[in-house]
C-alpha cells in the first residue's frame, strides 16, 4: 500500500548548498537521504515533498555546514499481507515469476500460479496451464495478492514479497477480464 506520512528531521544543509533557497537545499538534501531507503514502519520511500524548514539553524563547531529542523511528507510503498497489487511480470525462471509492483519487485513462485498445473517452457521463458494453455510471461499485466513480505534488518535492502495468483479474480489481468465476462452472464 501506499502511504503518505509527516516526518521531523535534522537537515545539514552544506556549504556547496549555501547559494540556493534554504527549502530548495534541504528538499535536496532530505530526497538524496531518504528516497531508496527501507524504514522500519514506513517501507521503502518512493519521494520526499513538501519541506517545511526553520530558517534559523546551528553551526556545530568544526563542520561548515547547518543545521535545520525540518517536516516533510513522504510518499512511500509498504505491502501488506491480503493486499492485491497489480504488475508486470519481468522475468520467469523454472522457479516461478517475478512481477514488478512498482518500486519493488515481488516473487510468484511455480506453485502459486494456477490452481491447476502449470508447466515451465524454459526456451520461451514463459508458464503455460496445461488444462487451458493459457500463457503467463514477460511483459504481462498480473494481479496477485501478497500472502508474505519480509523486511530486512539493512535500510538499503529490498524488502521480499511473496505473491499468489490463485484465488478467484486473480492471474493475468485477460484472464480476470474473461472471468468477469463469464461470471456476469451467469448471474
Amino acid at each position: 500500500m501506499y502511504i503518505v506520512a509527516e516526518v521531523e528531521d535534522v537537515v545539514r544543509i552544506p556549504p556547496s548548498l549555501f547559494g540556493f533557497p534554504l527549502k530548495e537545499a534541504a528538499l535536496k538534501v532530505l530526497r538524496e537521504r531518504y528516497e531508496g531507503y527501507l524504514h522500519p514502519d514506513l517501507g521503502i520511500i518512493i519521494t520526499v515533498f513538501d519541506v517545511n524548514v526553520e530558517e534559523l539553524g546551528r553551526i556545530l563547531p568544526g563542520d561548515g555546514a547547518t543545521y535545520h529542523n525540518a517536516r516533510f511528507k513522504v510518499l512511500s510503498f509498504k505491502p501488506q499481507v491480503k493486499e492485491v497489487v497489480e504488475g508486470i511480470v519481468v522475468g520467469a525462471t523454472d522457479k516461478g515469476l517475478f512481477v514488478n509492483l512498482g518500486p519493488v519487485d515481488g516473487f510468484l513462485h511455480k506453485s502459486q500460479i494456477s490452481d491447476k498445473r502449470v508447466l515451465f517452457d524454459e526456451r520461451g521463458g514463459r508458464y503455460i496451464i496445461e488444462e487451458t494453455r493459457q500463457v503467463v510471461e514477460k511483459g504481462d499485466k498480473v494481479r496477485a495478492r501478497v500472502v508474505g513480505v519480509s523486511f530486512p534488518t539493512e535500510p538499503t535492502a529490498r524488502p521480499r514479497i511473496i505473491l499468489t495468483m490463485r484465488q478467484p479474480l486473480l492471474g493475468k489481468l485477460e484472464w480476470v477480464e474473461e472471468e468477469l465476462k463469464r461470471l456476469s452472464k451467469v448471474g
